[in-house]
């Protein structure tokens, strides 16, 4: 059994030497006579872990308390900033740790943050209150650590996050996707595996910091373009438009992209083109396939059980929205940012790093 004692907030247990149940472990001497410091230092941390995840009014209602909202909001910008100096160790490998393959996937969302006229009154014309930025994330895991649910849902067992704050620049967030698979075994991987949509960066990315890995454009991404090709042809929502894509769409997860790509090739060569059809959008659409054709091989990806698409990262993002992205929330870059470091440190089951 372990031990029981109020705080400021909450009644907190602490487990037995050697018996964390599952819990946060106990703070270096507890036992020896510091227990007062290791209840402050295990109630910040519990109140910090609860907060990046949850907020304050889900903490007061799961832990039937009233929470200081400045006081948990001072101490989580500390966690955050400090977490941005904190070391993170390279777990070790497991004796005789069986062959694996790494997946890496590339995706971003949105965020609101304050703009440059947040509070400006009612008589300014034309403020921009709400800014708009990308965060940059990746999704990391081992490819046998697939799994499904009884309903046949895909799952994964064990899985690893990279988020950085807004305006981070496409090296700087290279660098930190590059030291996370490291931590997971990027070195020791016989396959890696990169998944992400066609946003150029991510591709320069890709060649400069991951050039060995088999890169596949995501499926989805692949499918719309397609779909834009047969809207630019025969117009959008026209039946005729779904019987010319349906074949490709087809051929293009069954191994015949190539095929897909000398037909989309093919309308170029056209000389003359309905008056409706813009040929700019059909030579962009066109150029997309052309420079992706080494990355369209979806089948070959079924068959080894790697993924066709990016869905881990993308819904990463879902999981981190419903905390930083709330109805009316618009964020100070610090406040975002020192946030944003502790939710990926809870997820990365990192955050006892930052008062052990």
């Amino acid at each position: 059994m372990g031990r029981s004692r109020h705080s400021l907030f909450h009644p907190l247990d602490f487990p037995e030497a050697g018996d964390d149940g599952g819990r946060t472990r106990v703070p270096r001497g507890y036992f020896a006579g510091g227990h007062k410091r290791a209840a402050r230092v295990t109630q910040a941390a519990r109140i910090g872990e609860a907060f990046a995840q949850v907020g304050v009014s889900a903490i007061t209602v799961t832990w039937g308390s009233p929470a200081s909202y400045g006081c948990i909001h001072e101490h989580l910008q500390r966690l955050g900033a400090a977490a941005a100096d904190l070391a993170l160790p390279t777990p070790a490998p497991l004796p005789r740790e069986p062959q694996f393959s790494l997946v890496i996937m590339l995706d971003g969302w949105r965020a609101r943050e304050r703009g440059p006229d947040w509070g400006a009154g009612a008589r300014q014309r034309n403020p921009q209150r709400i800014a708009w930025h990308e965060i940059k994330s990746a999704v990391i895991y081992r490819l046998e650590h697939r799994a499904e649910s009884a309903g046949g849902r895909g799952l994964l067992v064990e899985k690893y996050a990279v988020a950085t704050p807004p305006e981070t620049s496409p090296v700087d967030f290279g660098a930190a996707v590059l030291a996370e698979a490291r931590r997971r075994g990027l070195g020791r991987a016989q396959v890696i595996y990169l998944v992400m949509d066609g946003t150029v960066w991510r591709w320069d990315l890709a060649d400069d910091r991951l050039a060995h890995a088999i890169k596949t454009l995501d499926f989805h991404h692949a499918r719309d373009h397609l779909w834009a090709v047969a809207n630019l042809l025969h117009g959008a929502g026209q039946p005729e438009a779904r019987a010319w894509v349906q074949p490709l769409l087809k051929s293009l997860r069954t191994g015949g992209e190539a095929r897909v790509v000398r037909k989309l090739e093919q309308l170029l060569e056209t000389p003359a083109l309905a008056p409706t059809i813009s040929r700019a959008e059909l030579e962009r659409e066109v150029g997309y396939f052309q420079r992706h054709h080494d990355h369209l091989h979806y089948q070959d990806m079924e068959e080894a059980g790697a993924p066709r698409g990016s869905g881990a990262a993308e819904s990463l993002g879902k999981q981190l929205q419903p905390r930083l992205r709330r109805c009316g929330q618009a964020w100070s870059r610090p406040g975002l940012t020192h946030l944003l470091r502790v939710c990926v440190l809870v997820k990365n089951r990192d955050a006892p790093l930052l008062w052990n």
